[in-house]
């Protein structure tokens, strides 16, 4: 399957589960940014990263033009089980653009400590419940790779595939680690969800 066809799937995907999420109750901490949209001057953004650091792998391209950002951070009172469910959040391109400010303003020491250009995807699963915790998650660039691997993730993955695993897992990957220890209901939130891998 080509790649614009898994993110749209992708896409409708991520909305069907944030009106499955509203209807069980579960509560987003921040409601308007659960799925905003695209930013306005998407181009711009994408234009002075690629002139600073060099291209921008398509996944994440198509990610930014068709999804924006998410975030799905929250709770249901109804569901134990989980500590650390990772929801899922992927940042919008605005903290791509503050993050290469940081880079300029100190590129040898941002690539001593990195390797290079990061592009920050979310928090890291300690983190997204308020505990002090690793490495955020990110996407060097450039990255030849359409579909880049998605760094200090537990999955060891391609972007694309996290967002698929996620979705798998109704937003929420880290309930893959509490495996018949949780009551979340997966099996309904996903059920008849079109993604196709």
């Amino acid at each position: 399957m080509q790649l614009e066809d898994r993110m749209n799937r992708i896409a409708a995907c991520l909305f069907q589960l944030k009106a499955r999420l509203e209807q069980r109750r579960y509560l987003f901490r921040e409601p308007g940014e659960v799925l905003p949209g695209p930013i306005p001057d998407l181009d711009g953004a994408l234009d002075r990263i690629r002139q600073e650091v060099g291209p921008v792998p398509l996944a994440l391209e198509l990610f930014y033009r068709k999804i924006g950002s998410v975030n799905f951070l929250g709770h249901c009172p109804d569901w134990k089980g989980c500590d650390y469910p990772d929801a899922l959040l992927v940042y919008p391109v605005t903290a791509a653009q503050d993050e290469l400010d940081d880079y300029l303003s100190d590129r040898i020491g941002y690539t001593e400590s990195f390797g290079g250009f990061r592009v920050p995807i979310a928090p890291d699963y300690y983190h997204k419940e308020n505990v002090s915790g690793g490495m955020w998650y990110g996407i060097s660039v450039p990255d030849a790779n359409e579909d880049p691997a998605l760094l200090e993730e537990w999955h060891e993955t391609t972007f694309v595939n996290y967002l698929e695993i996620s979705i798998q897992w109704a937003g929420f990957p880290g309930l893959e680690r509490c495996r018949g220890k949780h009551t979340w209901p997966v099996k309904e939130l996903t059920l008849g969800l079109d993604l196709v891998t």
